[in-house]
């Protein structure tokens, strides 16, 4: 039915220019609008069959990335990140989740998180910003032990 509705959707435009997935606005948040951009090109049969397709796609642009950096190419690094942005997104949409509310959980624990780091380097009369690395990271696996 919904493959039916782009097309009948398609042959109203008729002539008009534009393509199908010009109605998505670019005004929309970032996350939202790959979503849905995601989900209308998955409406016209332009998707992966299921999760594992973008998940390999996320290691794929991964790599991209990381010979963009090494290369000294932050502009193309900048776009790799995207493209795993951008299948992460398409992920979560063959999940069934939803990447906002997923990203305002993580952030949420890793606030809680980060309080607790602070509260640790607090106990031992220091701060995270004058704490050497591999002790912030004892100190990181402790508050993920202590508040989840």
């Amino acid at each position: 039915v919904i493959t039916r509705w782009e097309a009948i959707k398609r042959a109203e435009k008729g002539d008009k220019p534009g393509g199908a997935l010009d109605g998505v606005p670019r005004s929309m948040p970032a996350l939202l609008r790959a979503m849905r951009v995601g989900e209308k090109a998955g409406r016209m049969g332009f998707d992966w069959p299921d999760a594992t397709g973008p998940r390999a796609r996320i290691v794929e642009e991964l790599a991209e990335m990381d010979a963009a950096v090494a290369a000294g190419d932050l502009d193309a690094a900048a776009d790799e990140l995207g493209d795993v942005l951008f299948s992460a997104v398409n992920l979560a949409r063959k999940l069934g989740a939803a990447p906002e509310a997923a990203l305002h959980r993580t952030t949420a624990r890793f606030v809680t998180r980060f309080a607790r780091v602070e509260a640790l380097a607090a106990a031992a009369g220091r701060t995270v910003d004058t704490t050497e690395p591999t002790q912030l990271e004892a100190w990181w696996q402790q508050a993920k032990a202590d508040v989840g």
